[in-house]
């Protein structure tokens, strides 16, 4: 995202439902960058030590906030689910469905433009992503 003028990358714990990406935030720098400018590019990568294998997905859209309950409620629990196991993790801590404490926003993404590359995509050399 854009934020002050200036590209702003974090990154974030989401799920994907059907052809968007969700995700939460409370206050902070994320919540400031979509409130301003909602265009915004999300990237997911994997790699796999032992092979060497890697994937690359980019993924364009429109943020926007989640105002029905019901659909906030269905994905923390979507989130909650698939983070529960991860140590450390702030979606983890504390049990129940809103372990980051206060209210967090749930933000959609709308899946505008997709693209996606991996390590068997053409490439002679397997490269780590990023160093291409």
């Amino acid at each position: 995202m854009i934020l002050d003028g200036e590209p702003y990358v974090c990154p974030m714990s989401f799920v994907v439902d059907e052809d968007r990406i969700l995700f939460r935030t409370l206050a902070g720098k994320k919540l400031d960058g979509i409130r301003a400018n909602p265009r915004v590019c999300v990237e997911v990568s994997s790699f796999d030590e032992e092979s060497g294998d890697w994937r690359s997905v980019i993924v364009r859209g429109t943020a926007r906030f989640v105002d029905s309950d019901g659909v906030r409620q269905k994905i923390i629990a979507q989130l909650f689910s698939k983070y529960q196991k991860v140590m450390g993790s702030p979606l983890s801590a504390g049990g129940g469905l809103m372990p980051l404490g206060g209210n967090p926003h749930v933000i959609e993404v709308p899946i505008e433009e997709i693209s996606g590359m991996s390590s068997n995509g053409g490439f002679g050399i397997r490269t780590k992503p990023g160093r291409l």
